[in-house]
């Protein structure tokens, strides 16, 4: 009796462990493959509860979401530019497993991948800058690069069954002597436009100065002009009103104005010598 349930409880060990080896789940984050004496004979990309024949079968699971390397150029390694500028290049990659057979077949797993995409992104780095000037790579043919980039690194990659989904500078630093030697140009640069800017404002100056003079004196002669002309208008008019009020009355007017003279005339310091008889005084003498 003791035989026969040992034999069953063998029995149910080996079914169960035959279970647990030929069941698995694939999350939908994942993709698979299966493989059978060290060869891939299938993939799985539908996620859920598989089957696979135990210990013959083996699974090898991959990520199949756009997956980020950041990629550091070492402390003695430069990128050097078509105009013979050297620089240090930090860069980003996205890529994405499309073809886990191809990926497991060429690298067998995730890490070495990423030391061999490393080597291939300088690589497309260097070819793509050496071909341009580096003020470009700043700015106008940045876009350029990152797609001149692209193409290259997957181009080398598609037999690892990846697509390279992005890949961007992040950093583009000038070693120390050469960075030096572009902040003293850059300096001399906006020293000598200033002093241009600053020459040109200077004529400009003097320009609207000798305008501004020009104008003013116009305006002040043309003034001067318009005030002589509305004093001689008012003369006139005096003389006009002085000439009517005389031919009303003669000897009233005779007498006005030789009051106001008078009145001018005569002071506490003022002293006249004249005959009595003097037409200036007819009027005292009256």
């Amino acid at each position: 009796m003791r035989k026969v349930q040992s034999s069953l409880l063998i029995a149910f060990i080996i079914i169960l462990f035959l279970a647990a080896n030929s069941i698995y789940v694939l999350d939908q984050r994942k993709i698979a493959i299966i493989i059978q004496f060290g060869e891939v004979i299938n993939e799985v990309v539908e996620p859920g509860l598989k089957i696979k024949l135990p210990l013959i079968q083996d699974v090898k699971f991959f990520d199949k979401r756009i997956q980020n390397l950041t990629f550091k150029m070492s402390e003695n390694s430069e990128v050097v530019a078509f105009d013979q500028k050297t620089m240090k290049v930090d860069a980003y990659a996205k890529y994405k497993i499309v073809n886990p057979k191809s990926f497991y077949e060429a690298v067998q797993d995730d890490y070495r991948f990423r030391v061999r995409l490393e080597s291939i992104i300088e690589s497309g780095i260097r070819e793509v800058i050496g071909r341009v000037k580096f003020i470009e790579i700043l700015g106008s043919k940045r876009n350029k690069i990152r797609e001149d980039v692209i193409d290259i690194v997957n181009e080398n990659v598609r037999s690892f069954g990846v697509d390279i989904v992005d890949v961007r500078l992040i950093r583009v630093n000038l070693p120390d002597k050469a960075r030096n030697a572009v902040y003293e140009r850059m300096i001399t640069e906006r020293q000598k436009e200033a002093k241009e800017i600053r020459a040109i404002g200077h004529q400009e100056s003097e320009i609207i100065k000798a305008k501004s003079d020009k104008e003013r004196a116009i305006i002040i002669a043309e003034a001067n002009k318009e005030a002589e002309i509305i004093k001689g208008q008012g003369d006139a008019e005096a003389i006009n009103i002085y000439a009517q009020a005389y031919s009303k009355d003669r000897d009233f007017y005779e007498y006005y104005k030789s009051l106001d003279i008078y009145k001018n005339l005569f002071n506490e310091n003022s002293s006249l010598v004249l005959s009595s008889d003097n037409k200036f005084l007819k009027y005292f003498n009256n």
